[in-house]
């Protein structure tokens, strides 16, 4: 049988200088089942990486000292059995692998004792450290349960320790080391006054806000009808527009396109001025601030008695 001829894989040429030396696999080379095949932009700083995954898995340490029947490992009784010398006294060359040979039966049976020595004292520490952090942490967590309660938290609790049959019911007669409070049916008259008067306050509160909303209420806007009077009324109609000014000077009407045209505001001062009378001013101004005054006057005298709101005399006239 002829022999197989040799094949060698075809493999394109390509220009040395041309070669890329970077170690990242290019998208291209990578199966659709690939999580890089779609190429997704990276944040500019990325996560924090995960736990490196580690190759195999380590067994469970075994107990160095079980199947001991009992014994403890680091005992003459089952050390010396254990880690006897050799018998007889046999003569080796020196440099032969006899000599080798007893150098290292001796250097085992040295490192089996101090390694279970060494061991059992390591796992000592260990269990004596951890008996003490656990009764450390038990005592901590009874002293915590056991400890009583701070006067701070007393004072601030929601619920208290007082004996509401006690408080209410009044003292128990011949009860020892209980004293008579002669002042009791006095104090609880008047917390139930207090209480009474909150509760009548809240009332007349809510009554007096129940009372101004409906009285309010006959201004607000429900309906498109109203908010389109309300429009007209405050900018005009398009035929009829709102005009700011004398409406007998014809000049000042058409010009006329700011509120100030009626002059500036009053001041403080002024109001001031003309509700205490001040020498200097206009008669007619200190005649019609008083009449407004004394207006506003009668009108919060006549909603104390009556204990309602009352309407206002220009908003009437709306």
């Amino acid at each position: 049988m002829p022999p197989k001829p040799l094949t060698i894989p075809f493999r394109p040429w390509k220009c040395p200088q041309c070669r890329t030396f970077s170690a990242t696999t290019s998208n291209r080379q990578l199966g659709p089942e690939h999580p890089d095949y779609i190429p997704i932009p990276q944040p500019p700083q990325q996560n924090l990486p995960d736990r490196p995954f580690t190759k195999g898995r380590l067994p469970v340490p075994r107990d160095v000292f079980a199947g001991a029947e009992g014994k403890d490992k680091t005992s003459p009784e089952w050390l010396d059995p254990h880690t006897k010398p050799r018998r007889k006294n046999i003569r080796v060359q020196a440099g032969s692998r006899e000599e080798w040979k007893v150098k290292m039966s001796n250097m085992r049976r040295q490192n089996l004792r101090e390694g279970l020595v060494s061991l059992k004292a390591r796992r000592d520490t260990e269990q004596h450290a951890l008996k003490t952090r656990s009764e450390r942490n038990q005592r901590e967590r009874e002293e915590a349960l056991t400890r009583p309660e701070r006067e701070d938290d007393r004072l601030t609790a929601p619920s208290h320790g007082l004996d509401l049959d006690h408080l209410f019911h009044g003292y128990i007669a011949g009860s020892p080391g209980v004293r008579p409070d002669p002042t009791r049916d006095e104090r609880i008259a008047r917390m139930r006054a207090n209480v009474a008067a909150r509760a009548e306050a809240a009332r007349a509160e809510r009554a007096f806000h129940v009372n101004t909303l409906y009285m309010n209420a006959r201004h607000f806007i429900v309906t498109p009808k109203q908010l389109d009077a309300a429009v007209d009324e405050a900018f005009g109609t398009p035929e009829n527009p709102i005009k700011f000014g004398d409406p007998h000077s014809r000049a000042d009407m058409e010009n006329a396109a700011s509120m100030w045209a009626y002059g500036r505001p009053d001041r403080v001062q002024d109001m001031l001025d003309r509700a205490n009378g001040v020498r200097g001013m206009k008669a007619m101004d200190g005649a019609g601030g008083y009449s407004v005054i004394n207006r506003d006057r009668i009108r919060r005298i006549a909603e104390v008695f009556t204990g309602g709101k009352m309407e206002d005399a220009d908003e009437a006239r709306r």
